[in-house]
């Protein structure tokens, strides 16, 4: 049908083109600001739940706002739906068109904690939210997480609170530490104290010769690894040089890097004895040798300072021509 039988296409056709535009001017936007106005991609975010079957709430009106991913459409539109290529132009006008005629069935999506992702409907939603409706009905399949996301968040800082979340369920160390205070500014550290935790549980068997039980081991994890470190970290300078930083952070960075640390301090039997080795150093007034190298690695205004490569802490104490690892903490 063309535009002269169908008006409807005509409107739809404008109203793609001022959500091109829209978008564009969000991408210059972003650059400017550093706002991240990318969909959420769900197959990224799914592989951190630890439950991993659905339910079926039912078809629901689901608030246009809090839909922030989708499962295979995350790179053409934008966080609020605007489409980020022509290439979608077409199939967009007749969505667009269907709706004035008789409207849309409900679109498909994955809940997870207070935000959906779509599974089957990604043009509904933009024409939707380009309509300047509120919500969209739906067939949604929530997965069981108690978690509250930002809908403007990063993917970075919700992997962070996944993880958080996955950690205290599998610890249920919040229950009997509750002023615990571990929290990571950066992804993936909580799959590291758990991989701790398991290696702690299977020296102290060998050590007992049998196996502790798991709330005993994360317990022991604590108090005699995590909190004795993390209380030299805090009375000394070291977080001072990173604002922004948690002693969870350097905690993390410490076990990172302990083999090539100790190369310097020499071994140590504890990761607290380490951490006080290096605050020893890191002690006089006057701005550290660590600080002033730090600076350099400074990037993104607003952001916290990256923990520094293993190499900007050990200097000059490489031997020549020797390369050290060149992973840093981020």
């Amino acid at each position: 049908m063309n535009e002269v039988m169908d008006p409807n296409a005509s409107v739809a056709r404008q109203r793609f083109e001022q959500a091109r535009r829209r978008a564009a001017l969000s991408q210059v936007s972003a650059r400017l600001t550093g706002e991240d106005i990318q969909l959420l991609p769900f197959e990224a975010i799914r592989t951190q739940l630890q439950q991993q079957n659905p339910y079926y709430r039912g078809v629901v009106e689901v608030p246009l706002d809090a839909i922030v991913g989708s499962v295979g459409r995350y790179k053409t539109f934008t966080r609020k739906f605007l489409p980020l290529t022509d290439s979608v132009k077409d199939r967009w006008v007749a969505v667009d068109a269907l709706a004035a005629r008789r409207g849309w069935p409900p679109v498909e999506l994955y809940q997870v904690g207070n935000v959906y992702f779509v599974k089957d409907g990604n043009h509904r939603v933009s024409v939707a939210r380009q309509l300047e409706l509120n919500s969209i009905e739906a067939h949604v399949l929530a997965y069981p997480v108690d978690v509250t996301i930002d809908p403007k968040d990063n993917l970075d800082h919700i992997f962070i609170q996944l993880g958080e979340q996955s950690f205290m369920a599998s610890t249920r160390l919040a229950d009997r530490y509750p002023d615990h205070q571990i929290r990571f500014t950066s992804p993936g550290r909580y799959t590291e104290l758990m991989a701790q935790i398991h290696g702690l549980r299977q020296v102290l068997a060998q050590i007992d010769g049998e196996m502790l039980d798991w709330e005993t081991a994360v317990d022991a994890w604590y108090e005699m690894v995590y909190l004795p470190t993390v209380q030299i970290i805090q009375d000394s300078t070291l977080l001072h040089d990173f604002p922004g930083r948690t002693e969870a952070d350097l905690f993390a960075w410490l076990s990172q890097h302990r083999e090539r640390l100790e190369e310097r301090y020499g071994t140590c039997k504890k990761l607290a004895e380490l951490a006080q080795l290096l605050a020893d150093e890191y002690r006089e007034p006057a701005l550290p040798r660590l600080t002033r190298q730090v600076r350099r690695l400074l990037g993104v205004a607003g952001e916290p300072p990256s923990l520094p490569a293993i190499e900007e802490v050990l200097g000059s104490d490489l031997a020549p021509g020797e390369d050290g690892p060149a992973a840093s903490d981020e």
